[in-house]
């Protein structure tokens, strides 16, 4: 009886369908052309702000040291954010490995994924703090010239954005970042379980 249960059980299994190279191969570059298009945007979209900063800092006649401080940690923050999405948008690029050695391009993923998990958690969390250190000094003017409800009304928006950003958006930017890569990882890992498989028994095709 428990024989007879067990092969059962092996018969009912189902069996992963094999998947072609070049299938896997598309969707990998789909996938990662797709990522880096979103980087891309991103790196637009901080050249942009970046020279926002800049102009509003030419533009505006600030008088308190502590506002060009505030200007200078903004900037450098973008600047930091800057160097590293373009870093990353060149690395997520690279076709050299997934072409000539797929096994490294699967540590190379991986550890790719890797550095851009610890980016959007620990390093981001010190980048958010900078950043609110900036906008903390920026105030201190704003408090001088505007009324009390005005410079409480900027901070409050401005901390809970911060706030947002840090708990609710860059969670979703995380995990859909994570999702992206881990596919590209999957689906190249399965096809070289598979290819192992085949060296290891030439009868399956």
């Amino acid at each position: 009886k428990d024989f007879e249960a067990l092969r059962d059980i092996w018969h009912n299994q189902v069996a992963l369908p094999k998947v072609s190279h070049e299938d896997v191969l598309r969707k990998v570059r789909k996938t990662k052309n797709g990522f880096a298009n979103k980087l891309l945007i991103e790196l637009i979209g901080m050249f942009l702000a970046i020279a926002m900063l800049i102009y509003v800092w030419i533009d505006s006649p600030f008088k308190m040291w502590t506002t060009h401080l505030a200007m200078i940690i903004m900037i450098c923050c973008c600047l930091f954010y800057l160097y590293v999405q373009i870093r990353d948008y060149n690395r997520i690029k690279d076709d050299s490995l997934l072409l000539n050695k797929p096994e490294e391009y699967i540590d190379y993923l991986k550890k790719y994924k890797s550095d851009r998990y610890i980016l959007n958690t620990r390093k981001y969390t010190v980048y958010t703090w900078v950043l609110g250190v900036g906008f903390l000094f920026y105030f201190i003017e704003i408090a001088f010239l505007a009324s009390i409800w005005v410079t409480i009304t900027g901070v409050v928006f401005t901390t809970a954005w911060i706030l947002f950003c840090y708990f609710v958006l860059m969670k979703r930017y995380i995990r859909k970042e994570e999702s992206k890569l881990g596919e590209m990882i999957e689906n190249l890992e399965r096809l070289r379980n598979q290819f192992t498989a085949k060296e290891a028994d030439p009868g399956i095709k």
